[in-house]
């Protein structure tokens, strides 16, 4: 169903020991919906996931550092890097969802221009905005890998990947 992808600390961009999650094609039924970008939010929302937006993917590198992220992809097709430059590029296209963890670094290097996203975080948080400008990198990792797991995950709630992966 998911596959966990290890992204390695990148200074000045923390990353996070918990890996990515890259859920292939699991919005397809919802994007069947009449308003598929609602659809979506009500359904992360319903697993714990809110403050929901529609919109895409910044085109410079950034990370949240106080909070996980939840992406799913609602239309089109795009590249994104994970991790800060150099690192590898992943496609993400429309159905499939992906689950940062804090600190990892994401940008969006190529897209169709239909390409949008709905984002959401666990119970609500509100992100911090960090590009790996932080004069206080340690203060920046440690809140990032203190970032408590989520009970639930974004796309089967109770029992599924962030279980699988992020219950240490």
């Amino acid at each position: 169903m998911a596959k966990a992808i290890r992204i390695e600390e990148n200074p000045p961009f923390p990353n996070h020991p918990l890996p990515v999650l890259y859920y292939p094609n699991a919005l397809d039924e919802l994007l069947e919906k009449s308003d598929p970008a609602e659809a979506v939010l009500a359904f992360f929302s319903d697993n714990g996931y809110s403050n929901g937006w529609v919109n895409g993917i910044y085109d410079y590198h950034h990370f949240h550092s106080n909070t996980h992220e939840v992406l799913g992809c609602i239309a089109g097709r795009s590249t994104v890097q994970l991790g800060g430059p150099d690192k590898d590029e992943y496609p993400f296209s429309k159905g499939d969802v992906i689950l940062l963890p804090a600190g990892v670094a994401h940008k969006l290097t190529d897209s169709t221009d239909d390409f949008k996203i709905v984002g959401a975080y666990p119970n609500g948080m509100e992100p911090d905005m960090q590009r790996g400008e932080a004069s206080n990198y340690d203060t920046v990792q440690k809140r990032a890998y203190d970032t408590l797991v989520p009970a639930t995950d974004p796309v089967t709630k109770f029992k599924g990947p962030v279980q699988k992966y992020w219950d240490l």
